[in-house]
């Protein structure tokens, strides 16, 4: 088959990938408006239940890898929609958990599915881009970001109609399976497998991708976890306040996300990540420093703007190393990104306990400095995509 493909065939594609991360943004969001009511149904105190939730980004990382492979042997459509109809055939159970150890395993389960889904959606839209004529994954994770904020908006509809959990969570589960169905049919279909023994070290540069993700990742999961408590407990702020603070971060990251690439044409990537880091950090600082509501809102809100390309910037970075698939370069790169959302909140807890949260917070001030002078090695050349062709098999 020719290495090109027509633009009609590209614009499905396009769509298609980016209706996969509205999904998976939309299942996030309606999911994480939801987790009271499972804590009510379960019974779970807050330390219960944080345990339980770790299993979901366990499963993620613990499914990544083989994911990677799976995309590069048999192409990223079929494993994104796998991924999806898996992800949809355990949504259910997270409604009918009745106990730690039932909500764990149907989060566990849940988790090894989203995780799948992310790899290989990745690897797709990456695909996607190449067969283009500009960078299309910042956008691709501006729309998740997107389809996060739709998900609490379909939880508030579900409340408000009087559907319970599971009613919502079945009625979204079918509407994935027919999505998969869709997706199964106007996605680009792409494989390109590695050189070499699928299981191996990954390579060094691929290594420092990953240190980069990781720093962006557990700042951002810090930010999301912490900024509340921040503003409640330093800034003596309201709980409107405090909301006002994390939606402004959030908001702020997708429209970093649906900007970034045209940012990334314009400055490069490894500038557009210094100078990101660079702004986070100068927030961070000025919202721990000034101590004011005011000064912490627009802080938090650099913060998002500055955090919002690192992401989409390292996984199109990771999916283009030579010698090695798409699917298992993002594969390697999210596993450590994940680790940083992992690890971010609660080294940040533990710290806060020993000097406080805005000692704590400072630490992510640090490493985003060390984010900012090392990210132009890190990334290296700036992305471009030179012609409309696929650098890949198409099945």
């Amino acid at each position: 088959m020719s290495s090109s493909v027509e633009p009609a065939r590209l614009g499905r594609a396009r769509l298609a990938v980016g209706y996969a991360f509205l999904i998976n943004g939309v299942m996030f969001g309606a999911w994480a408006s939801r987790i009271p009511a499972v804590q009510a149904h379960t019974g779970l105190d807050s330390t219960y239940l944080g345990f339980a939730l770790l299993a979901a980004a366990g499963g993620a990382v613990l499914a990544m890898t083989f994911a990677g492979m799976l995309a590069g042997r048999y192409g990223s459509r079929p494993v994104t929609v796998a991924g999806l109809l898996g992800y949809a055939a355990c949504v259910p159970g997270l409604a009918l958990a009745d106990s730690f150890v039932t909500l764990t395993l149907a989060l566990l389960c849940v988790g090894a599915f989203q995780g799948s889904m992310d790899v290989a959606m990745n690897a797709n839209g990456l695909a996607v881009e190449r067969a283009g004529t500009r960078p299309i994954m910042s956008r691709l994770h501006g729309t998740w970001s997107v389809g996060s904020f739709l998900g609490a908006f379909v939880t508030i509809a579900a409340v408000t109609a009087g559907l319970s959990v599971l009613e919502q969570f079945c009625i979204l589960a079918a509407w994935m399976g027919v999505s998969a169905g869709v997706l199964s049919r106007i996605m680009l279909p792409h494989r390109q497998a590695s050189e070499g023994p699928a299981l191996r070290r990954p390579p060094r540069r691929l290594m420092a991708l990953g240190l980069m993700i990781f720093c962006g990742m557990l700042a951002e999961g810090s930010a999301g976890d912490w900024s509340g408590v921040f503003m409640r407990t330093s800034v003596l702020s309201t709980e409107q306040q405090a909301a006002l603070t994390l939606g402004a971060f959030s908001v702020a990251m997708a429209f970093s996300r649906i900007i970034g690439d045209r940012m990334t044409e314009l400055l490069g990537a490894g500038r557009l990540v210094t100078l990101g880091a660079v702004l986070g950090a100068l927030g961070l600082a000025m919202a721990l420093a000034l101590n004011m509501v005011a000064s912490a809102v627009i802080g938090f809100t650099m913060l998002g703007l500055g955090l919002g390309a690192i992401v989409p910037i390292a996984l199109r970075a990771g999916g283009s190393q030579p010698g090695i698939s798409p699917g298992y370069g993002i594969a390697a790169v999210s596993t450590m990104g994940y680790a940083g959302m992992l690890a971010g909140p609660p080294i940040i807890g533990t710290v806060a306990g020993v000097v406080g949260l805005r000692s704590a917070l400072a630490l992510i001030v640090g490493l985003l400095v060390f984010l900012a002078l090392a990210a132009g090695r890190s990334v290296g050349a700036p992305i471009t995509i030179p012609e409309p062709a696929v650098p890949t098999e198409l099945l």
